[in-house]
């Protein structure tokens, strides 16, 4: 009898082990990994980006540039990107984002006069385009005409513009930027840093119309009237030639040497590259792109 009652003791027990551990199981369940999975010490599933040769960054030209990861904002690889530049023409990614934020796509603006400083496509006085032509003009060719033309339809003209500009970057936070004027023309008080200015693209890639206009390589525009036509290609020398590169906005002036703010496609992840004051921006991003290949893995 007593025999049979201490059997009976440990069936109960071993029902309540096996239904404890099917619990645990349920709830916690094994990681199945292949044999031949490879799988590097610092992995975490988290979706984030992670670097496996922390021992090799890139070696660019450029003196101040950042890599860094669009949706988690993981920096990926980074040199004196707190480090005040001169953005260039890259301000008009902010200029772009600025119209987009208050005028309609189709709202009017009647063209004031010949604006004759560093690149322009040549609008004329009068005429009448929409807020898209312009933006489209000023991503793809960096027109600073149509620049000028966006900031001066503002209800308070140029200088409304650009507060609002600067306005932007306060509220997100970007304390090293600070804008005086719409396309990039040097100024000494204006100025920002890659970390900001990939904050900003991080920003202007959730705007779709930025994004398909920078990924076109040549583009037509014509007044509302079809009088003028506007043929335009773009300044990125990269799009079309490095499959990854999907924009974004280039830059140069002689104090800001060259910049370039791209949007690079890595096996769907999406990276927002910023190299400032270099000697060859598109042969430094191509070395971003490259080390990316290399580094980075999801």
């Amino acid at each position: 009898m007593k025999n049979k009652t201490v059997f009976i003791g440990l069936v109960i027990a071993d029902c309540f082990f096996v239904f404890f551990l099917a619990a645990y199981l349920i709830h916690y369940p094994p990681i199945r990994v292949k044999a031949d999975s490879k799988i590097p010490i610092d992995y975490q599933e988290t979706g984030r980006p992670v670097v496996i040769n922390k021992d090799h960054f890139p070696i660019l030209d450029s003196p101040s540039y950042i890599l860094v990861d669009a949706e988690t904002n993981t920096v990926l690889a980074q040199k004196n990107s707190l480090i005040r530049v001169f953005p260039a023409s890259t301000t008009k990614l902010v200029t772009a984002l600025t119209a987009l934020n208050i005028y309609p796509l189709e709202e009017i603006v009647t063209i004031s006069r010949v604006y004759p400083e560093g690149k322009t496509m040549g609008l004329v006085p009068g005429e009448k385009m929409t807020v898209l032509s312009l933006v489209q003009a000023l991503l793809v060719s960096s027109a600073n005409d149509a620049a000028y033309n966006l900031a001066d339809h503002h209800l308070n003209g140029t200088a409304g513009f650009v507060t609002d500009m600067n306005r932007l970057v306060v509220r997100y936070g970007l304390k090293n930027t600070h804008f005086v004027n719409f396309d990039g023309i040097h100024h000494p008080n204006h100025y920002s840093t890659a970390f900001d200015l990939a904050q900003l693209a991080r920003l202007a890639i959730k705007n779709p119309i930025i994004t398909e206009v920078a990924s076109q390589k040549e583009i037509t525009v014509t007044d509302v009237d079809r009088f003028h036509q506007y043929h335009l290609t773009t300044t990125n020398e990269l799009l079309g030639v490095i499959p990854e590169i999907k924009g974004l906005k280039t830059g140069w002036t002689p104090e800001a040497g060259g910049c370039f703010i791209s949007l690079i496609d890595l096996n769907g992840h999406q990276l927002i590259g910023v190299v400032t004051q270099s000697q060859d921006r598109f042969k430094d991003t191509k070395k971003l792109i490259d080390w990316a290949k290399n580094s980075v893995i999801w």
